[in-house]
């Protein structure tokens, strides 16, 4: 009489278990960064308001981007985008107040 085979080792469960769903991108700081970028460009003409737009347009666009780049966002020309148009806002709005205050025309109560 022959021998049965014997059964392969038993390990036991897996320790890791399943891996879940995949995670949504995270898209919303590269797509908050391109609102604020392209909305600074035409409030350089507000009394400066472009420039602090322009900047936090800038700081969410570059964090977003971080995020782009490693893999947790899928926006990366948004956030691009965002960063390019809030550094121009900001340094256009720099650029306008230099050149307001060397021509000296920051008198507002000339237009009342």
């Amino acid at each position: 009489m022959s021998t049965p085979p014997t059964p392969p080792p038993y390990y036991g469960p897996p320790t890791g278990g399943y891996p879940g769903a995949p995670q949504p991108p995270q898209n919303t700081q590269g797509l908050v960064g391109m609102i604020l970028g392209i909305a600074a460009i035409p409030l350089i003409c507000c009394c400066g308001l472009g420039i602090p737009v322009g900047i936090a347009g800038a700081i969410v666009s570059w964090l977003g981007l971080q995020k782009a780049n490693q893999g947790l966002a899928t926006n990366r020309s948004q956030a691009m985008a965002g960063l390019i148009c809030g550094a121009a806002a900001t340094g256009l709005g720099i650029i306008s107040w230099i050149i307001l205050l060397a021509t000296g025309h920051t008198n507002y109560y000339h237009f009342s």
